[in-house]
């Protein structure tokens, strides 16, 4: 049996910036809302979603045809007592939830023409109410994101949680994994991002993006995915040291590679593969995961 491999990078565009989650002193940020989309701007980011606690800050003074800045939420889920509760963020829409249960949230957020995207999952705060139950995260319908980088969480239980619900969910609609820097001051600005493959800088085209998967996550790694005939491969330039990382749906690292392109021949018995580029310094690369039926 012929083996497939479902690419989700296969798709028209260049890869552009995009920070899904940061704060405003609209809510618990340092940073008021034009300030830090200058600052995104000027590091070259093509997209900003501005995610306040709890409301949606509109921005738009800096928008043109290279940067866009664009509506979002963090709400928080309360199963007993605001503020207490995991958090769940909410792209591109016009108006926060008040209230209702996680699938309740996330259905309102897609019925509005949003994304919903669980925040942090392995994060202790607020009393240690913060994190995303395991069994939450594999069972809840319609979410397209899980972070798997942010400052105030655990990136390897994140990454564990990731790998978890790729495996519930099989064939299904996957979580693709973000990387953020969840900015609310200065000394976290610009440590985490995705890299959204689009053909123009528009709403619709990261929307399309983050949907299809067609993003990688990264700290500081700039790479390209990609999958050819009954290989994936991984490149990535200017990062001496750096190795490739391929990883089945088990966790278990199939291929350990150090050339600058990185080649691997799927056998048609791991689930899913995904990539991990790692440089010296520490920081990474992660695609999505490619699908394989064999």
């Amino acid at each position: 049996m012929p083996v497939r491999i479902d690419d989700p990078y296969a798709v028209p565009g260049e890869y552009r910036k995009a920070q899904l989650h940061c704060h405003t002193t609209e809510s618990d940020g340092r940073i008021r809302p034009r300030d830090l989309l200058r600052m995104y701007k000027d590091a070259g980011y093509a997209f900003v979603v501005l995610t306040d606690h709890n409301r949606v800050t509109r921005c738009d003074d800096l928008n043109d045809a290279g940067f866009l800045a664009l509506p979002g939420s963090e709400d928080t889920v309360s199963y007993l007592l605001p503020p207490l509760g995991p958090h769940l963020g909410r792209l591109f829409v016009e108006t926060p939830t008040r209230s209702g249960t996680a699938q309740e949230r996330i259905d309102v957020t897609v019925a509005a023409g949003g994304l919903a995207s669980l925040c942090h999952p392995t994060w202790t705060g607020n009393i240690w109410t913060g994190s995303w139950p395991p069994g939450a995260a594999t069972t809840l319908l319609g979410y397209h994101l899980i972070e798997i980088w942010n400052p105030h969480s655990s990136s390897d239980r994140d990454v564990q949680l990731w790998s978890s619900v790729l495996r519930a969910r099989g064939s299904g609609v996957p979580a693709w994994g973000v990387a953020v820097d969840d900015c609310h001051h200065a000394r976290q600005f610009n440590r985490g991002w995705v890299m959204a493959k689009v053909t123009d800088v528009s709403a619709d085209a990261l929307k399309r993006a983050l949907t299809q998967g067609a993003f990688y996550a990264s700290t500081g790694v700039s790479a390209d995915f990609a999958a050819e005939g009954d290989a994936i491969w991984a490149r990535w330039k200017d990062l001496p040291g750096a190795v490739a990382r391929y990883l089945d749906a088990a966790g278990a690292v199939r291929l350990e590679a150090a050339s600058p392109e990185a080649r691997y021949r799927v056998r048609g018995d791991e689930g899913f593969a995904r990539v991990e580029v790692v440089a010296p310094t520490g920081a990474k690369a992660w695609s999505q995961p490619f699908r394989i039926v064999g």
